[in-house]
């Protein structure tokens, strides 16, 4: 058996590649970055889904998202159109499982572009017969997820928190949302025609969440609450200036503004669990 993944080198998509791996398939990365544990077919969002090598793919995960794009114009003819060419390009060449992975920021009413973007690809997939994966806050060890920047904020004696602290956060460790994937793909698996919330149900405030990754560093910071706005302002004077930042300011807008209410019944897929985060 054959899996394509998109994004193979991100954190979500590598972990998905080493579950699918493990269990004896090959696995092919249509991606920018060379990898060491699949084939690479150099492949980004926007480039001609017709070209790539269908023939003996029996299932597509997508993952990839390109962050470069800023504006929703770019982000739109990236992100969503050359997603949804993608996910339509797999069907006509005959892929049987299809799934993409979506985000639990991902809702009606959602104001991140990155939710919005991802919204607009979910009504697609579900008309094309694929399957939608909206994970929650994914913990990886890998650099770069949202996750290790919170962890590399609760390290100081001094903690920027957004607010209050009171957003909630759902979480789900990448190896386990590797494993409902990989369920999700196999030939028997049912097709699940609504988007599907992958994360452990236990609610996590902000504040919560970042105290728990400073005790597990052994450190007992000083939160110094600053309002999101104000936060969100100096976010896009940074990017503005082409500048680091911690984290993007449309990630920003993702925690504070998160799914209200999340649905994880998952009644298709029977024993699947998922790992609280302590």
């Amino acid at each position: 058996m054959q899996c394509a993944i998109t994004g193979a080198a991100g954190h979500v998509g590598s972990a998905i590649a080493r579950c699918f791996r493990s269990h004896g398939w090959d696995v092919l990365g249509f991606g920018r970055r060379s990898l060491t544990y699949a084939q690479r077919v150099p492949y980004e969002l926007g480039d001609d889904p017709q070209r790539l090598p269908w023939g003996e793919v029996d299932a597509l995960v997508h993952c990839a998202y390109d962050f470069r794009a800023k504006n929703w114009r770019q982000i739109h003819e990236v992100n969503v159109d050359g997603s949804v060419a993608l996910l339509r390009a797999a069907r006509e060449r005959g892929v049987k499982r299809v799934v993409f992975i979506s985000s639990l920021s991902s809702f009606p009413g959602c104001r991140s572009l990155y939710g919005r973007a991802k919204l607009e690809v979910e009504e697609a997939a579900l008309e094309l017969g694929c399957t939608v994966v909206r994970p929650g806050l994914v913990w990886s060890d890998t650099t770069g997820s949202l996750m290790r920047a919170l962890e590399n904020a609760a390290r100081g004696r001094f903690v920027p928190l957004i607010g209050d602290g009171s957003y909630p956060q759902y979480l789900i460790f990448d190896d386990d949302l590797a494993v409902l994937v990989f369920a999700l793909c196999q030939p028997e698996a049912p097709v699940i025609g609504r988007a599907v919330s992958a994360a452990h149900p236990q609610k996590h405030s902000l504040r919560g969440l970042l105290q728990l990754l400073a005790s597990k560093q052994g450190n007992q910071p000083t939160f110094v609450p600053i309002p999101w706005r104000l936060m969100y302002a100096g976010l896009k004077t940074l990017e503005t200036l082409g500048l680091p930042a911690p984290f993007r300011s449309d990630s920003l807008l993702g925690i504070v503004f998160q799914n209200p209410a999340p649905q994880f019944a998952l009644s298709e897929v029977p024993g699947m669990t998922f790992r609280p985060f302590a």
